[in-house]
């Protein structure tokens, strides 16, 4: 079951028939080495948030040595992209006064379930591929357990375009590439594709359902950060600046 949005406004929760038998790591691992330096608006997990996806994460590198691991876990609220200094600066300052008016006093965010990430027809979101992972891990949380998460999002994104610089350059239908929440734990660094076998299999289905693990898998998140990198994961990111929620 996966929530997403509607094409026009406004989100849809369908259930996809699915099932993933194929992890296609040859293009995730050109994608997450890219060399194009680009901004993100994200949350970092703490060490102690990081803690039980950790442990996941050595499960999952115990069966497959080529199995790599973020070590930069975080939640992403926008993927800016390349843009002008003029834009990044303006998106900068639209964060700042966003956030100087408060519009949350806590947030938390919950994650449901680790799974293969699924892959997309023609970069659409609304339509997964079927048996087809797109070669990463996520840890997925639905809208239905984030929405003051979702809230806030949604919030700043009409904020942000209300500057016209800003809606000029990312567009009046700008918003988040999904309505949930996701952390990339990692991806599988191989030149080829490969198929499920039953160890890998056993390890999903452990994780499937995060809420009847021994850790808890809701996190408070106190501030939020914009940064630079030239890698998806966010390697050897930047800190343009920090924002207090």
């Amino acid at each position: 079951m996966e929530t997403n949005w509607k094409k026009e406004s406004g989100f849809d929760t369908h259930r996809y028939d699915l099932t993933i038998s194929m992890i296609e790591s040859s293009k995730i691992r050109v994608e997450q080495q890219a060399k194009i330096e680009k901004i993100s608006l994200v949350s970092f997990l703490n060490e102690d948030q990081r803690k039980p996806f950790a442990n996941i994460c050595r499960h999952l590198k115990g069966n497959d040595d080529n199995f790599y691991q973020n070590s930069n876990l975080h939640v992403t609220l926008f993927g800016f992209g390349p843009l002008e200094n003029e834009i990044y600066e303006g998106i900068q300052k639209r964060v700042q006064q966003f956030s100087e008016r408060k519009p949350v006093k806590n947030m938390n965010i919950r994650f449901d379930c680790v799974r293969p990430g699924a892959a997309y027809i023609g970069g659409r979101t609304l339509k997964p591929i079927h048996r087809i992972s797109n070669g990463t891990v996520v840890a997925y949380g639905d809208v239905t357990q984030n929405r003051d998460f979702c809230n806030y999002t949604n919030k700043l994104t009409k904020f942000l375009l209300r500057d016209k610089k800003i809606k000029s350059k990312l567009g009046a239908n700008f918003r988040r590439k999904f309505p949930a929440v996701w952390c990339t734990l990692g991806y599988y660094d191989r030149k080829d594709n490969f198929k499920i076998r039953s160890s890998l299999q056993k390890i999903f289905s452990q994780y499937s359902r995060l809420g009847g693990n021994a850790f808890n898998f809701k996190f408070p998140i106190s501030e939020i950060a914009l940064v630079k990198s030239k890698y998806k994961n966010l390697r050897y990111s930047k800190l343009i600046q920090k924002y207090p929620l």
